[in-house]
């Protein structure tokens, strides 16, 4: 499922979710700090349907989202030389959804 297949109402609330964390966190840098927002929490027990929509996000803005992938799919495709580094971090699970089916290539 890409992005553009998730359901509306879910597209919807995950985007007032986001929104609301992008604003909660604009000026935090400790990741644990970022990644205990209650909207963020929120999108992870959202579960697997957000996950193209996070992926989404992250090829437009590299961001904090590797907590909630993680959580979300028990996955996580960044090397531990790339540990710490957004940008490498962001393409690996960036290259990892596309290879699951979940951005467009």
């Amino acid at each position: 499922m890409v992005a553009a297949q998730v359901a509306e109402p879910i597209r919807e609330r995950f985007q007032r979710l986001k929104d609301d964390w992008k604003s909660k966190t604009r000026h935090l840098s400790n990741t644990a700090q970022i990644s205990l927002v209650f909207s963020y929490q929120q999108m992870i027990g959202m579960g697997p349907p957000v996950v193209p929509l996070i992926l989404a996000e992250l090829e437009k803005e590299p961001d904090h989202w590797f907590w909630a992938l993680e959580a979300i799919t028990g996955e996580n495709p960044v090397t531990k030389s790339d540990a710490g580094d957004i940008e490498a971090s962001a393409q690996s699970w960036v290259e990892w959804g596309r290879q699951q089916g979940l951005l467009a290539k």
